[in-house]
């Protein structure tokens, strides 16, 4: 029986809020307002640029300006400079969890140090159910309305995940649907809530509202005294887990499906992304006793 319970696919939650800013996206104007009290030093993250999604470090408030969609490839490839080239010492890193896990590699090998974790000092995970590059979700727009349209940013609300088109239509977005466009490894994801990250981001319909899943000290910390400082500028909404049911609807959806495919790879005897032998036996070995292990995937 497959444990598809509340604790593996959102993890620890210590507290969530709805937070309303003014203006622009409430995420982006906590990292400007972290980064002018000096507890961030920059950001890694991703951006768009003309009709490009480009991963990006930002070093100062004013330059901070998130992609609205979610295809956050190649961030960890900037880690080396943020470090050697501008001396960050105290970086926030915004992307989902693979690439949280990437960052975390490479303290291991690529730059030749092992003090790349004392370098980054906010976790923001991004909700994810599957990655796209521009062509994909370009053909996938097309599966789903039957023409083509340029997607403007996606969301979440009750209907599952939704793409607000350059025409200002919404389009929800069948997961099954979904599954077959977003980058090979994503089918392979058991962490589509960034899980061990400080903060979970959940985009909303509306620019200027967000869900934050608070899962740290550093977290909790960090918004607390956003909060006390810039009461006009965030608005903070404490929210109950069955005010995010949808959200653990539709990562139980998107996870039956990955798990199926890791599955279906494993009786072919196929290797995976990001998976070998090994991991596909530990796989089938720990699943159904999922609850007697530690599955917050720590990243530093």
């Amino acid at each position: 029986m497959l444990r598809l319970d509340r604790n593996f696919l959102l993890g620890k939650v210590k507290s969530i809020y709805r937070v309303v800013s003014e203006g622009e996206n409430p995420l982006q104007l906590v990292l400007k307002k972290v980064m002018e009290l000096e507890i961030i030093d920059g950001v890694l993250s991703a951006k768009r640029e003309e009709e490009k999604i480009v991963p990006k470090l930002f070093r100062t408030p004013a330059e901070i300006e998130l992609s609205p969609i979610n295809s956050s490839f190649g961030i960890n490839t900037l880690l080396k400079k943020a470090i050697q080239k501008y001396h960050l010492s105290r970086i926030a890193v915004v992307a989902p969890s693979c690439v949280m896990d990437g960052l975390n590699k490479t303290q291991y090998y690529g730059i030749g140090c092992n003090w790349v974790k004392t370098a980054v000092a906010l976790k923001v995970g991004i909700l994810c159910t599957g990655a796209l590059t521009q062509e994909s979700l370009s053909c996938e727009v097309l599966d789903l309305l039957g023409e083509r349209e340029e997607v403007e940013r996606c969301y979440y609300t009750e209907l599952g995940l939704v793409y607000k088109l350059s025409s200002g239509k919404e389009l929800p977005v069948n997961v099954e649907v979904h599954h077959h466009y977003v980058s090979s490894a994503c089918r392979y994801c058991l962490n589509l809530s960034a899980r061990g990250s400080d903060i979970t981001y959940i985009p909303e319909r509306e620019e200027n509202s967000g869900i934050f899943i608070i899962r740290s000290e550093r977290g909790w910390r960090t918004l607390g005294l956003l909060q006390k400082r810039f009461p006009s500028l965030l608005k903070f909404n404490i929210l109950r887990i069955s005010d995010i049911s949808y959200v653990e609807e539709l990562l139980r959806k998107k996870m039956i499906l990955n798990i199926d495919s890791i599955l279906e790879r494993v009786e072919m005897g196929l290797p995976g992304s990001k998976w070998d032998g090994n991991r596909f036996r530990k796989f089938y070995r720990v699943w159904n006793a999922i609850s007697d292990f530690n599955i917050e995937e720590e990243v530093f």
